[in-house]
């Protein structure tokens, strides 16, 4: 009897979908400047970006970037044509000018569709919350839950 409500309960973790494989999609190296139609400063480390195709990317910082969110904008500077991972974008100080410098991570997709401060509300709303603690913005692949 044991054994098989041990079986059950395996079973049944096994077709829990997890936040990260229900919101988030694949993860790309760049967006292209010409399709980011607007971007928005959620805390000092996560940014959205809606591209002009009505798709969201996360982005993710690798570090904490200080007064980010305070500042609510930043700007960037590059020779190429795409927005990518590593590149440094400069906060704006409240005082327009440039204040700190830090690094992009990866941008990964949103599935959810909607407007912008619908993602915004949903990802403030614990969203974000859940998913940094699968994993879900960890280099490579996310990490997988213990039980399975």
């Amino acid at each position: 009897m044991a054994i098989a409500l041990c079986w059950f309960m395996l079973s049944a973790d096994v077709g829990a979908e997890s936040q990260t494989e229900k919101y988030l999609g694949e993860r790309e190296m760049c967006l292209e400047i010409i399709q980011i139609k607007e971007s928005l400063v959620l805390d000092d480390r996560c940014i959205i970006f809606e591209t002009y195709t009505n798709e969201f990317y996360i982005n993710f910082l690798p570090v904490n970037c200080p007064e980010l969110k305070i500042s609510g904008g930043f700007a960037y500077k590059t020779s190429y044509d795409k927005l990518c991972k590593q590149e440094i974008i400069r906060v704006l100080a409240l005082d327009n000018n440039l204040g700190g410098i830090c690094m992009l991570g990866e941008f990964v997709r949103f599935k959810q569709k909607g407007k912008l401060s619908d993602i915004r509300k949903l990802l403030k709303e614990g969203l974000l919350d859940s998913l940094v603690k699968e994993g879900a913005f960890e280099e490579g692949f996310p990490r997988r839950n213990s039980k399975q």
